[in-house]
C-alpha cells in the first residue's frame, strides 16, 4: 500500500519466505524505477532486514517494534479479505485467489480504499516537505 496517492499492489504466492519477500520488494521497485520506496513492514521471519544485500536498488525498510499490529496498515486488508475467506472451503488454490482477487479488486481499484486504511500520522508524515 502506498501511503501518499494511495496505490496498491499485491502477489499471489505460494508460500512465505525470505526471497519470495524479496521478489515483492523487486515489483515494487521495479514499479517506478525513479523512486525511492520505503517500505514500512513488521519484522516477520521471512521479510529481509535492514541492510540485506540482497534489496533492490531504491527500496529501504523500516521495521515496526515487535508486537505492534496496530501500527501496520496492512493489518485492517487482512481484516477485510479474512472476512471473505475465513470459514470457508476452497476446493483448489484457484478458487481461493478468486475470493481474495474479488476481496482485494476494490484496494487496487480504488485509491481512497487505501488510504482509508493508513493511519492519519502516517499518511501526513509522507506527504511533509522536508
Amino acid at each position: 500500500m502506498e501511503v501518499v496517492e494511495g496505490l496498491a499492489q499485491f502477489q499471489f504466492l505460494p508460500s512465505v519466505s525470505l526471497e519470495l519477500s524479496r521478489g515483492f520488494l523487486r515489483q515494487i521497485a521495479d514499479s517506478d524505477p525513479h523512486a525511492e520506496h520505503v517500505v514500512i513492514w513488521d519484522q516477520a521471519g521471512f521479510h529481509p532486514r535492514p541492510g540485506d544485500v540482497a534489496l533492490p536498488p531504491r527500496i529501504h525498510l523500516l521495521p515496526l517494534p515487535p508486537y505492534s499490529p496496530e501500527l501496520n496498515p496492512v493489518e485492517g486488508l487482512w481484516d477485510q479479505t479474512q472476512d471473505v475467506t475465513c470459514n470457508q472451503h476452497f476446493v483448489d488454490l484457484d478458487q481461493l485467489e478468486k475470493a481474495l482477487t474479488r476481496a482485494l479488486r476494490p484496494f487496487w481499484e480504488t485509491p481512497a480504499r487505501v488510504l482509508s486504511l493508513v493511519h492519519h500520522w502516517l499518511h501526513t508524515q509522507a506527504n511533509a516537505t522536508a
